[in-house]
């Protein structure tokens, strides 16, 4: 029995729980291959899977994680040389405004603030980093300074 990830967008809950999962990650393979000074755009309709490989890429990327198993089997990872320069190596910000919805445009701009400050919270640890200069690192505890003053 196939069990299909219908309305699941979580990469590593997809892989964890055994759901069917068509290979993506050679998109991985070909974005690191390029160059990385540029901005990547990935365009595509509705319920095409952006979502799915944002995740994929956070997975890969975060170095919070250690993602060595939930990529194992896949294409990825014959490529050795790129898993070991680039899996988990890297702070990862993963944000994803699908789920933003708001009655008002307040509603929804305080709903994108929410997000934000919760992904800065996730990424607190890097304020205790030599490669994250003061002035970038004060954008992390921004949010909580807004939250605390009700603003967030």
């Amino acid at each position: 029995m196939i069990n299909i990830p219908v309305g699941i967008s979580d990469f590593e809950r997809i892989r964890e729980l055994d759901y069917y999962y068509v290979d993506k990650t050679g998109l991985i393979k070909t974005l690191l291959r390029g160059e990385m000074d540029q901005v990547t755009l990935i365009t595509r309709p509705r319920r095409f899977g952006k979502t799915m490989a944002m995740s994929m890429l956070n997975s890969f990327l975060d170095i919070r994680k250690d993602s060595r198993e939930l990529f194992e089997g896949l294409e990825i990872s014959k490529e050795t040389a790129i898993c070991e320069r680039w899996m988990n190596q890297y702070p990862t910000l993963f944000l994803s405004f699908k789920d933003v919805y708001g009655s008002t445009f307040e509603n929804t701009f305080n709903f994108l603030k929410y997000i934000v400050a919760e992904v800065c919270k996730q990424h607190m640890y890097l304020l205790d980093s030599d490669d994250v200069d003061k002035i970038c690192g004060a954008f992390f505890i921004l949010p909580d300074i807004l939250q605390k003053q009700g603003n967030v």
